[in-house]
């Protein structure tokens, strides 16, 4: 039940890519079939399954993939996948550029940035990322004495004032670091204001718990450590209403020439989350193991918190995002939210923006197929 990419012919010829195809190629037809023979047996392993290399952090957007490893549900089903594990979104972009991996799942704002690089596709909606973000000072802080002079925010601390020129360890490229720029905009500041030194974000923890830094951009379970630190939360993702989800996302070059392998690894991802929806005992169990087997200090309190936090996508959730016309499709309407904030605070253009409506960012052919499949109208 293979599908190809939506207008892709159109959008070479958009792109002027067409030419520059046939000129690497040689132009010829036998040279065609041969490159095509060549991508299925690379994407065959030795036991005639289907191959696909996926990219993961190890939180909850990575947890149907551990789970179906562990499992073996992925080769009961035809595949032989191997996991990619990273530390975060901007080093899974940098393994994607090098064409190390054909689909995966990570944060809203390491995706746009894959879409505008690499014409990488938003295939589907996982977990929501704004509670994952937490921004942390030192009880002394000056930041940390002010509440409730950011209008509209009163979960954000300080003012304008007390953040300008403050030196922030935060992961760049991620989703921490699009919780930063929307809360530096909260104050009536950009990045320009503030020191933002990068650090990955256990790296970032150890150091601000050494004594470096102003303030730190965390996740979980980082931020469970930095409430047992004493430290204080200045800004959160709730601290600003913008809806910013993590997504599966797959490669074009894995959609074109992989397309079934990458089906049956998204298809197998949502009934995992459909399976263990409420099972939340066996998701944190999963939760904690994968966090360990990834050098990650954690215990079972905290993968339970991370659970009940992150409620696994059904395919009903699917549907109700990738439903209708492209455009104007749920998910179009969050994803035009968070680029636009990006186009606004200067970290991509009108053009960029552009490059990902013309280029299909948000791709509907893997839910459709799914809904399909199990009889389920696309509503």
């Amino acid at each position: 039940m293979k599908k190809r990419g939506k207008k892709l012919i159109s959008l070479l010829v958009a792109l002027g890519l067409v030419a520059s195809m046939l000129t690497g190629c040689g132009g010829g037809a036998s040279e065609s079939a041969d490159s095509s023979s060549e991508a299925s047996a690379e994407n065959t392993s030795e036991d005639g399954n289907m191959s696909l290399v996926v990219s993961h952090q190890p939180f909850s957007h990575g947890l149907p993939s551990y789970i179906g490893e562990k499992e073996g549900t992925f080769a009961e089903n035809g595949l032989d996948m191997e996991i990619l594990w990273f530390t975060g979104g901007n080093t899974q972009n940098e393994a994607l550029g090098a064409d190390e991996w054909g689909a995966g799942a990570y944060g809203s704002a390491p995706a746009i940035a894959a879409g505008i690089a690499y014409d990488a596709k938003i295939i589907g909606i996982h977990v929501g990322d704004n509670v994952s973000l937490g921004y942390w000072a030192r009880p002394d802080s000056d930041i940390a004495q002010i509440q409730g002079e950011v209008e509209g925010s009163p979960d954000i601390y300080g003012n304008a004032d007390t953040w300008r020129g403050k030196t922030i360890l935060c992961a760049t490229s991620t989703s921490v670091h699009f919780g930063l720029v929307a809360t530096l905009a909260k104050l009536g500041l950009t990045q320009n204001d503030v020191n933002i030194v990068h650090m990955d974000v256990p790296a970032a923890y150890a150091a601000f718990k050494a004594g470096e830094g102003d303030i730190v951009a965390l996740w979980d379970p980082q931020n469970y450590q930095a409430e047992q630190e004493g430290w204080v939360k200045v800004s959160s993702g709730m601290a600003f209403p913008e809806e910013f989800p993590t997504v599966f996302v797959a490669s074009q070059k894995a959609i074109d020439e992989n397309w079934d392998a990458v089906y049956t690894w998204f298809k197998t991802s949502i009934e995992i989350c459909e399976k263990y929806h409420d099972d939340l005992d066996t998701q944190a169990e999963y939760l904690l193991q994968m966090q360990l087997d990834n050098g990650i200090d954690t215990d079972e309190e905290q993968a339970m918190r991370f659970v009940k936090d992150r409620p696994l996508p059904t395919l009903e959730q699917q549907i109700e995002y990738f439903s209708g016309e492209y455009g104007s499709r749920k998910m179009d309407t969050v994803m035009e939210g968070v680029i636009d904030f990006f186009v606004d605070q200067g970290s991509y253009t009108e053009e960029d923006k552009q490059t990902l409506i013309d280029n299909g960012f948000i791709d509907s052919e893997f839910i459709e197929a799914l809904a399909e499949e199990r009889g389920v109208p696309m509503e």
